[in-house]
């Protein structure tokens, strides 16, 4: 299969349908699940589909272990490959691989302004202009709100879309009539579009807990495979 028609058979179109065309430039998007759930999966495929569109892709991980994120992208590559017969594939994950960058920073070291910063060093004045940020790792528990804000900037003079992973604890707490858990609920009005990913039987479902400013929230038929790590459209 050419490129093209595996963008256009991509389960994010699906995401994209889902949530009135996408997240939006200038927007936040947030996966939140339990540690070991499939967040950064998640955050590859979002990742991967830009990249076949051709686009640069800025990863920014606060992960302790930050080596493991380019063996995450080459596993989920791989079962898109071999699941959509992709043609030259030498060639396409050669190309993927000069539209990203990824750069890793310690919470606990920088405050969200230096981030901000070295951002800005990295990406400013050179032809690296990503269109999508992803950041994984990033506790929302330690996070405060201008830290947010400072993400929610970033989006907006960019004008990227930012998806991040959110870590809950094993049993959530504070679950409120929305849906939405601790810690993303304290900065829910930040984000556009916030997905739980629950573990149901065999696979992990995608639940959309945020759409925009839509009050009615459609069913998001995704599912992830918890062993392929491969997410695909799926009907109750």
């Amino acid at each position: 299969m050419l490129k093209k028609a595996l963008i256009q058979r991509s389960p994010i179109r699906v995401l994209e349908k889902s949530i009135h065309g996408g997240l939006g430039k200038g927007n936040l998007g947030v996966f939140a699940a339990r540690k070991g759930v499939g967040k950064t999966a998640c955050l590859a495929h979002v990742a991967l589909d830009s990249l076949f569109r051709g686009e640069k892709v800025l990863h920014v991980s606060f992960s302790d272990n930050p080596h493991h994120i380019e063996s995450w992208y080459e596993h989920v590559f791989k079962e898109i490959a071999a699941a959509f017969k992709l043609d030259r594939i030498s060639d396409v994950r050669e190309e993927l691989i000069s539209n990203r960058l990824i750069i890793h920073f310690k919470q606990t070291d920088r405050t969200m302004r230096q981030v901000a910063e070295q951002i800005d060093t990295v990406t400013s004045g050179s032809s690296f202009v990503p269109a999508t940020v992803i950041v994984d790792g990033y506790s929302f528990y330690a996070a405060t709100a201008d830290d947010i804000k400072v993400w929610k900037r970033m989006a907006s003079d960019r004008n990227i879309e930012i998806w991040f992973s959110a870590t809950l604890h094993v049993e959530p707490a504070g679950l409120e009539d929305r849906g939405i858990p601790a810690p993303v609920d304290a900065f829910r009005d930040f984000f556009s579009v916030i997905i739980l990913l629950t573990p149901v039987q065999e696979f992990i479902g995608l639940k959309l807990l945020k759409d925009h400013d839509s009050s009615d929230l459609d069913k998001l038929r995704l599912k992830l495979d918890p062993r392929s790590l491969m997410i695909a459209k799926y009907r109750a």
